[in-house]
């Protein structure tokens, strides 16, 4: 199993409360770095961002991957599906980040997990029975299998955008139910709170802003 050995850590390091945030497919980049600010500073804890993909990240500036040539394009998301071809890898890999990360702040004492598009995946894996996390959430979710929704144990909050499949979101605002939250943001794009938030943009700076003030408020009633 690969073992995380980086991450990037903001937010008050006396903090009882921790929330380890898993970034989406292009790894770090100034709007994730700038969203776990965001979210240390809303909710008033520390935020564990671990580069769980290392060199497997899609770099930011192929966000768009109409722009490289078809074998970059190629040699890009073999090396990052590769990577995420089981997920069942990664419950395992944060479970030992947080070995490390309880020594290093030894003053927690709840943890929340928040991902972006499959980082929203790892988060519902790791919010199953047995889990040392109280609350989960994910925006723009990916890679949606039935049973996620049905197996989280925990409250858990799924934000959507339009470009993800509405019978997906139904199943989780069915099955969380009064254990969750589930909103979609019709005007938003798969990514608005991660590497392609538009942050120039008005409109799309306030979604931004707007859903992870509902991260926020949705995790500090557990942490």
């Amino acid at each position: 199993m690969d073992l995380i050995n980086f991450e990037d850590v903001t937010g008050p390091a006396t903090s009882k409360s921790v929330i380890v945030f898993i970034y989406g497919a292009y790894g770090y980049s100034g709007q994730i770095l700038f969203a776990a600010d965001t979210l240390s500073e809303l909710s008033g804890t520390l935020v564990i961002v671990p580069d769980i993909l290392g060199e497997a990240a899609i770099p930011p500036k192929y966000q768009s991957l109409d722009e490289v040539t078809e074998e970059e394009k190629n040699r890009l998301l073999t090396k990052f599906m590769d990577k995420i071809n089981n997920f069942h890898d990664f419950p395992g890999q944060i479970l030992e980040g947080m070995e490390r990360w309880r020594t290093s702040w030894p003053l927690i004492e709840k943890w929340g997990i928040f991902g972006l598009c499959f980082g929203g995946k790892v988060a519902a894996l790791m919010s199953r029975n047995g889990t040392p996390y109280v609350v989960s959430g994910q925006a723009h979710p990916s890679f949606i299998a039935n049973e996620d929704p049905e197996l989280i144990s925990i409250p858990h909050i799924c934000l959507a955008s339009k470009d993800e499949d509405p019978e997906n979101i139904t199943q989780y605002k069915m099955m969380l139910d009064e254990r969750g939250y589930v909103n979609t943001y019709p005007d938003s794009i798969h990514g608005w709170m991660g590497t392609k938030a538009d942050l120039e943009d008005s409109e799309k700076n306030l979604s931004f802003n707007r859903g992870y003030h509902e991260v926020s408020d949705f995790f500090r009633r557990y942490l």
